[in-house]
């Protein structure tokens, strides 16, 4: 069997670490200057999450909004050596709504820390409607 690229088991790592909680492991993988973006216009999410404390602020806030119940069910993760796409499925329950969410997101990769993060999701009023 293929090894898995070494951006994509980075990317692993980043998600693993947000499944189990493990800030010290994400931190250590995102730059100071990176950025993430999640879609939508309005809602509690949406928008560019710049620098690294702001894409931890975002992401506990998935868990705080979610009352802990989001997950993400990697479906695939493919990438090269500038890039990694992760298919993923999102899940979680908010306020009597319920989300599921397939995505893609796209990873830039620089000097072995994931740089720029860009998500694209399949039913973008669904999201916006669950976070608003």
């Amino acid at each position: 069997m293929p090894t898995e690229h070494p951006n994509a088991a980075l990317a692993r790592r980043l998600f693993d670490a947000f499944a189990a909680r493990d800030i010290a492991t994400a931190l250590s993988l995102i730059p100071a200057d990176a950025v993430w973006r999640f879609p939508g216009t309005h809602g509690a999410l949406a928008g560019e999450h710049r620098g690294r404390e702001a894409i931890v602020r975002f992401l506990t806030q998935v868990m705080a909004l979610t009352g802990g119940t989001f997950h993400m069910d990697i479906e695939d993760i493919t990438a090269s050596d500038d890039n990694v796409v992760v298919l993923f499925t999102g899940d979680g329950q908010r306020d009597g709504k319920t989300l599921h969410n397939p995505t893609s997101l796209r990873i830039r990769v620089q000097d072995g820390q994931l740089v720029e993060f860009t998500e694209f999701v399949w039913d973008l009023d669904h999201v916006e409607v669950f976070w608003s």
